[in-house]
């Protein structure tokens, strides 16, 4: 146990905790309430400092860090407009239960106090803690030097305790200068979670439906990330035969070849996936929070045919889940299945129902339900045969991350994990930008493997100034632009709500984008144009570079991102919302009722006219 016995300022006294607790590498920008945290990481020099363009993309690069190494991320911003850009970043990062930690400087301790209740602190600062608390799983102003060993402490556990999630230090710039005098680092100790409710945990009920169940499905959510929870829902899958779906953020943990996993659901999921959860007697569903992407805009009718039992660490998540009759397990989903797998459960034979789930997977192939063809095949080609491609020539530990649009829904529909790949995104923001910034901090988590990042014509402009970072470090990253001339989305909103009335989402209604080309000259990487499927083999040269590349797809504009449950407008101008299994573009309603094994939901009738 190190002894800090001379004087330190409160800033080496955190950079010593840091140290100390197994912090590596801190994304930041420099700023005039952080200047003395700056200096003493400079001197300590234990800690990489990786200088971010933007706070918004610093917290997004501790992200990216955290999701590729299941490590801490930190970034260190400075006060006023540097604590004000990192909302955007956090928010990712709570909806996400990213482990991140941000520290900001702010104006000296005096100012913070505001007993006249002032809306600025000093010069530039403001009650970062006030705006930060409702999107962090702690906020702290440090008030006193003697307490910076405590709160760092304090911080890094909850950040890393189930549920994970970004905590917030706020540091003045006063106290990062005070001198604290023989304090002693106390040893870090692997944060322990609750077990008061787990003490009592009865899987009697969930055991009984499982080995009772004919037709049942295991929904599995990032919420059994952790290695050993991981080796233990496959030890279950191995043991049970049950077969399961997973959710976007899961679709990296098992092998696409598993003979069981049966692929993804919901709104924009494998459309034989959709039918195969109503068909299910059970649901299982296991470290997932069934938020509507999943699950669909009627919660009613998820699984209709079967009962659902849910697994939530977070008694807020549990309790939206209040009147619909669903089993509920409040407590954590690794528990729940060490419990089954130990229990020894004389599971039933369920051959006929993985056949069916084997048959209507084959019917529907996943590539065939993508849409038509570009218009202009020689000029343009689809979203869909760049991930196909990727699929198979992708390095087998390849870390990929994306943006939204293309990136995002193509991404994560085509998308086949092999390997030890990690397929990762925001998930519960969407926000524009986090591509980028997520694949650099990645690259920084682990530098060894091969780094990618799918990102569209919109998304990279809200944090193109972060190639700088790629130049910079000449990072080999892989970055494909999805090229549609547009917001994809947006447009896609506009066509079917608004009869056609772009504005703010195409080239010819008012947004501009550069040349790629020249932003690839700019910041030092090389530039590939892919226009046809014929282009394909010139993707490989840059892929397998040890410089960073940026690969430009031209898409057609008016591409879809297929399959997808989409609101239906008829022809009397109302609204029809289809269930969760009958996704566009539709399919004949003969064939749903055949897949199904039981005549089709009344909306899927009046969506087709019928």
């Amino acid at each position: 146990m190190p002894q800090v016995m001379d004087p330190i300022s409160g800033a080496e006294l955190l950079v010593e905790e840091l140290a100390f607790r197994g912090v590596e590498t801190i994304f930041a920008i420099t700023g005039a309430g952080n200047l003395a945290i700056i200096d003493a990481i400079t001197r300590d020099k234990r800690i990489n400092i990786v200088y971010s363009h933007h706070e918004q993309a610093a917290v997004m690069e501790a992200q990216g860090y955290s999701r590729a190494t299941n490590k801490l991320g930190v970034a260190l911003v400075t006060t006023g407009g540097g604590t004000s850009n990192v909302v955007t970043g956090v928010l990712s990062a709570h909806l996400d239960s990213i482990s991140i930690l941000i520290i900001s400087g702010n104006e000296s301790s005096f100012h913070c106090e505001n007993s006249n209740q002032l809306r600025a602190y000093g010069v530039q600062g403001f009650d970062s803690c006030a705006v930060l608390a409702p999107i962090t799983k702690k906020s702290t102003r440090i008030t006193n030097v003697d307490s910076v060993s405590k709160v760092i402490r304090e911080s890094i556990e909850v950040a890393l305790l189930t549920r994970q999630g970004p905590t917030h230090i706020d540091f003045p710039m006063d106290l990062q200068r005070k001198l604290v005098i023989n304090n002693s680092i106390e040893e870090f100790i692997e944060p322990q979670k609750d077990t008061t409710v787990l003490a009592n945990l009865n899987l009697d009920g969930l055991s009984s439906a499982l080995c009772s169940a004919k037709s049942p499905l295991i929904y599995f959510g990032n919420g059994i990330r952790a290695k050993n929870t991981v080796a233990l829902a496959e030890k279950l899958i191995t043991d049970s035969g049950i077969p399961f779906v997973v959710s976007w953020s899961a679709i990296d943990l098992f092998q696409e070849s598993h003979e069981l996993n049966i692929g993804r659901v919901g709104i924009y999921g494998d459309r034989h996936a959709n039918i195969l959860l109503q068909k299910a007697d059970l649901i299982v569903a296991l470290g997932t929070r069934l938020a509507i992407p999943q699950i669909g805009y009627d919660r009613q009718d998820f699984g209709r045919s079967g009962s659902k039992w849910v697994v939530e660490i977070d008694p807020t998540e549990c309790a939206k889940f209040e009147g619909l009759q669903w089993n509920i397990l409040n407590c954590d989903v690794s528990d729940v299945i060490k419990g089954l797998v130990e229990n020894e459960l004389s599971w039933p034979d369920l051959s006929s129902w993985q056949s069916e789930c084997r048959r209507i997977k084959e019917a529907l192939p996943r590539r065939d339900q993508l849409g038509p063809p570009p218009r202009d095949p020689g000029e343009q080609i689809h979203s869909g045969e760049i991930i196909e491609f990727l699929n198979s020539n992708l390095e087998i530990d390849a870390i990929v991350g994306t943006d939204v649009g293309a990136a995002l829904l193509t991404g994560h529909y085509m998308y086949e994990q092999t390997g030890s790949r990690r397929f990762f995104t925001s998930q519960g923001l969407g926000e524009m930008g986090f591509g980028l910034p997520g694949a650099i901090g990645a690259y920084f988590g682990d530098k060894s493997r091969q780094i990618v990042c799918l990102n569209t014509d919109g998304a990279l402009m809200f944090n193109l100034q972060e190639l700088q970072v790629v130049k910079e470090y000449r990072i080999p990253l892989k970055l494909f632009v999805f090229n549609n001339s547009g917001y994809s989305m947006i447009k896609i909103s506009q066509e079917n709500l608004f009869d056609r009335r772009f504005s703010g989402s195409t080239t010819e209604s008012g947004i501009s984008f550069p040349d790629f080309h020249q932003v690839a000259i700019t910041f030092g990487l090389g530039h590939t144009l892919i226009r046809s499927s014929q282009d394909l083999v010139k993707i490989n040269g840059p892929l397998n570079s040890d410089v960073p590349e940026l690969i430009e797809i031209i898409m057609d504009p008016e591409q879809k991102y297929f399959p997808r449950l989409a609101t239906n407008k008829l022809p009397d101008g109302s609204l029809i919302s289809p269930p969760l299994e009958d996704l566009d573009p539709k399919i004949e309603i003969s064939l749903l009722e055949d897949l199904l094994g039981y005549k089709a939901h009344p909306n899927s009738y009046k969506a087709r006219g019928i």
